[in-house]
């Protein structure tokens, strides 16, 4: 089974009037990100990582919340079913 481990990198906000989540991602976390979450393809490095809208705003009047989200494969637990004995 596929799940996905979310890494929070950051908070944004929706610009009022307009379409647009402005996020805000601190220098150091993106040093990190750059350090270990690029993705390759082809020639050339990119960051990927997704949007997503909060339930509530929080303190800080932030709706919105980024995260990269990675493929964890989780270990097959064995059968617990019995084999019929012929």
């Amino acid at each position: 089974m596929k799940n996905f481990e979310k890494n929070y990198i950051g908070k944004g906000k929706k610009i009022q009037n307009l379409d647009i989540v402005r996020v805000t991602i601190s220098k150091a976390k993106l040093e990190e990100l750059i350090a270990n979450d690029l993705v390759k393809y082809g020639d050339n490095e990119y960051l990927v990582f997704e949007v997503a809208a909060l339930k509530e705003e929080d303190d800080y009047k932030r709706t919105h919340t980024a995260y990269i989200s990675k493929k964890v494969e989780e270990e097959k637990k064995p059968s617990k079913r019995k084999t019929a004995k012929a």
